[in-house]
């Protein structure tokens, strides 16, 4: 794991989960950072996205002093000095854009903040960041505003809604956890009766503790007993989408509020 794409808009949202994810790269080893804003411009009178020189250059250079006076601050509380951070920005359709500019790139991870719970219900209702937890072929680690920033990670709960993992995903899963060597704790149901025979070979070696949720509501099962344990991050490999948007659209009741400060990263 040596890089990350860095997503930003520029709200104090980004700028939240932009000092959660550079302490976090410190943390796992990534040599490279790169800060990143896709903005589109629209010619005028036209409905759709057309090429427009002027003002995309205009809007061009005022990204990148944004995206500079960032990388500025982020680099003043860096306590990893080898990180190399970069900006860049693009006239581009984030969505369509994000695998390809992974794969130019050689991004082993992307990272984004998460506002409050206007913003949680924004996230799947059509946003660029919902598109982006649709489309990505790449682990994203998804940042609420209330995260505590700093804090070590010492344990994680591993949440999934499938038992067949594909070569590709149980080895990022795999270096992850060898970066983090955290305590694991996996939610499973109480009414199933499988044995957890189930679980990746790769989370073996951790000695996983199980929680087992009663109702069968693994989602809201995950949340209680992340907060009650203190739980540091949620690792999830969700077989569909439904999973993760569950996961936001629980954090949005009072009774699983708690959530709005706990990261998550979604592995595909």
């Amino acid at each position: 794991m040596k890089s990350m794409l860095l997503l930003t808009d520029f709200s104090e949202a980004a700028f939240r989960a932009a000092e959660y994810a550079v302490n976090f790269a410190g943390l796992v080893g990534i040599e490279k950072v790169i800060l990143y804003n896709a903005y589109r411009t629209i010619a005028q009178g036209s409905d759709f996205w057309v090429p427009a020189p002027k003002v995309d250059n205009e809007i061009f250079v005022e990204t990148m002093e944004a995206l500079g006076l960032v990388h500025d601050q982020l680099e003043v509380m860096m306590t990893n000095n080898n990180i190399q951070v970069e900006v860049l920005a693009e006239d581009v359709y984030l969505p369509e854009r994000i695998n390809g500019l992974c794969k130019e790139k050689g991004i082993d991870i992307i990272a984004m903040g998460v506002s409050g719970k206007s913003s949680l219900e924004t996230l799947f209702m059509g946003s660029n960041t919902s598109q982006v937890l649709k489309v990505s072929e790449y682990p994203v680690l998804i940042v609420p505003q209330e995260t505590l920033v700093g804090r070590s990670i010492n344990s994680v709960v591993f949440a999934t809604d499938q038992e067949v993992f594909s070569k590709k995903t149980l080895g990022r899963l795999e270096l992850l956890l060898s970066k983090l060597k955290p305590t694991v704790y996996v939610v499973d149901m109480a009414n199933d009766k499988r044995s957890n025979d189930w679980i990746p070979d790769v989370l073996k070696p951790y000695h996983p503790t199980f929680y087992y949720v009663e109702g069968g509501d693994v989602v809201k099962g995950a949340l209680e007993f992340a907060s009650e344990q203190k739980i540091s991050m949620i690792i999830t490999i969700p077989q569909q989408q439904s999973l993760l948007s569950s996961i936001f659209h629980k954090s949005l009741s009072k009774e699983l509020a708690y959530n709005a400060k706990l990261p998550l990263i979604s592995i595909p």
